[in-house]
């Protein structure tokens, strides 16, 4: 009986004492990241109604456009008032994408529907 006892001990010391060591171990280290997480773009387009951003994730809004006129008429100062955007319609901010449409105003407010315009939209 008393080998019985040790016989079943031993095995059962063997076999707990091989789940301790069967754990690997912890491998320590430094994991770098490079590059960046990019979601697409808004798709965009321009023409003299204004602009029109569509399908422009949540997470770009708070971003700027600036419009420039390019044309000889901005070099020769007869058009050098400056342009603004004015926002014309927002689809809000539910949902995961947003479109919004601009129209492009003088300095007095009335729209513009000629001339040759650099448009830069930075977003967050």
């Amino acid at each position: 009986m008393n080998v019985k006892f040790a016989v079943t001990a031993f095995g059962l010391l063997l076999g707990l004492s091989s789940s301790c060591f069967a754990a690997a171990p912890v491998a320590q280290g430094v994991i770098r990241f490079t590059g960046s997480i990019v979601e697409t773009n808004c798709a965009s387009s321009a023409a003299s109604s204004g602009l029109k951003l569509r399908q422009c994730p949540q997470g770009s809004r708070g971003g700027s456009i600036d419009v420039q006129r390019v044309d000889p008429m901005a070099r020769s100062g007869l058009a050098s008032s400056r342009v603004k955007v004015k926002l014309l319609a927002d689809s809000g901010t539910q949902g995961r994408y947003y479109d919004q449409r601009y129209a492009f105003v003088d300095q007095a407010g009335k729209p513009l529907v000629s001339g040759t315009y650099l448009i830069t939209l930075s977003v967050p």
